[in-house]
C-alpha cells in the first residue's frame, strides 16, 4: 500500500479547503462601533471658575462616556479665535459641539452655520442671539441678579428702610450673564428710594482689573456701604483694595460664582459678605448631548439652581433661591 506523505501537495489542498470551509461557517464579526466625538469650545480659560467647569466636565465624561472623545479647545479670551475654532469642528463634522461663548452677538452667526450644518449645538452658560440651536444649559442669571439685590436690600436695612451706597463692578457687559446680572440686581434695588447704585464699569471678569477699579471708586466716593460685583473673584479684588486703603470695615462685599476654594471660602473668612453659587453647566450639557445623539427629546432650556452663602448659613451649605413663576415667564419670552 502507498503512503501519501504527510506534506504532499494533495493533503494540503485538502486541509486549505476545509479550513476555508470552517471559515465561511463562522458567524460574521459585527463592524467596529464608530466612536462618538464631541467638540467644546470654551470661551477662555483665565477665570478659576471657567477652569473648574472644564475639569468638571472632562472628570464627567471620563467617568460617564469613556468611549467618546471629547475634543475640548480654549479660545483664549478672542471672540475671532472661539469662531475659527467651532468652524474647525464643523469642517471635522463632529458629532455635536458644546459652546460656551465668549460673547453673544460675535457667535451668533458660527452657532447657526453649526446648527444648519445639521450638528447639534448645546450653548452652555451664555446665550447667542440665535435660537434654533439644540438647547441652552445654565444658571438663570437674571434670577441671581435679583437674589443679589435682595441680599443687598436686607443688609442695607431690609425692604422699605434700605439706606445706602451701593458699587457696582460689571462682568462683560457683552455677555448675557454680565447684562442679566446688572438687569436682574437692578430690578430689585430701584425699588428702594434710600439706596443709590453708583459705579458699573465693565470690569471683563477679572479680580485685577476689580482692584484697579475700586481704588479709583474709594479715592472718588467717601461713601461706599456695599460693592455688588458679578464674580467673587472681582468683589475680592474689590475687597483688597478697600482693605489696602483700610476701608474693608465699613464696607459688605458680595460676588457670584460659591467656587468653594474661593467665594465660599471667603465667605468664612469674613472678607465676601455673601456669594451665590453660580453652578458650572458641562455635565449637564453633556448629558443633553449624549441624549440628543441617541434620538432622545431635551428640553430648550436647562436652567440650574442657585444657592446664597452668607456667614450665618455657609456651613449649613448655603440657601436655596426658588425660581419663581415670573422667573420662568422671563426665560420663555
Amino acid at each position: 500500500m502507498t503512503r501519501t506523505p504527510l506534506g504532499s501537495p494533495v493533503l494540503l489542498l485538502v486541509a486549505g479547503l476545509l479550513a476555508v470551509i470552517a471559515l465561511a461557517q463562522e458567524p460574521p464579526k459585527p463592524a467596529a462601533k464608530e466612536r462618538l466625538v464631541i467638540g467644546f469650545s470654551q470661551c477662555t480659560v483665565k477665570e478659576p471658575w471657567r477652569v473648574e467647569f472644564n475639569r468638571r466636565l472632562k472628570e464627567h465624561a471620563e467617568k460617564a462616556y469613556p468611549d467618546v472623545q471629547l475634543d475640548m479647545l480654549d479660545a483664549d479670551d478672542k471672540t475671532e479665535k472661539q469662531v475659527g475654532d467651532v468652524k474647525t469642528f464643523i469642517r471635522r463634522g463632529v458629532n455635536a459641539i458644546l459652546i460656551s461663548p465668549k460673547e453673544a452677538a460675535g457667535l451668533t452667526g458660527v452657532v447657526k452655520e453649526a446648527s444648519e450644518a445639521g450638528i447639534p449645538v448645546v450653548v452652555l452658560d451664555r446665550d447667542v442671539n440665535y435660537k434654533d440651536y439644540a438647547c441652552f444649559v445654565g444658571g438663570d442669571n437674571k434670577l441671581i441678579g435679583r437674589a443679589a439685590g435682595k441680599v443687598a436690600v436686607d443688609m442695607l436695612g431690609g425692604p422699605g428702610k434700605a439706606q445706602g451706597v451701593i458699587y457696582e463692578i460689571c462682568g462683560g457687559l457683552a455677555s448675557t450673564p454680565g447684562q442679566e446680572r446688572r438687569d436682574g440686581f437692578h430690578e430689585v434695588v430701584a425699588k428702594e428710594k434710600g439706596v443709590r447704585i453708583i459705579g458699573g464699569l465693565d470690569c471683563d471678569w477679572k479680580k485685577d482689573k476689580a482692584y484697579s477699579v475700586m481704588q479709583d471708586a474709594l479715592k472718588a466716593n467717601p461713601q461706599i456701604d456695599l460693592v455688588y460685583a458679578h464674580n467673587d473673584p472681582m468683589a475680592h479684588g474689590a475687597y483688597l483694595a478697600a482693605k489696602a486703603a483700610g476701608r474693608e470695615g465699613e464696607i459688605k462685599f458680595i460676588g457670584i460664582d460659591a467656587l468653594p476654594d474661593e467665594g465660599v471660602r471667603w465667605v468664612k473668612s469674613g472678607e465676601l459678605t455673601a456669594t451665590l453659587l453660580y453652578p458650572t453647566p458641562g455635565a449637564a450639557g453633556l448629558d443633553l448631548a449624549m441624549k440628543i445623539l441617541h434620538g432622545e427629546k431635551v428640553e430648550k432650556r436647562v436652567t440650574l439652581p442657585t444657592r446664597v452663602f452668607t456667614k450665618e448659613n455657609v456651613d449649613k451649605g448655603g440657601e436655596e433661591v426658588r425660581i419663581t413663576t415670573e422667573t420662568q415667564r422671563h426665560r420663555e419670552e
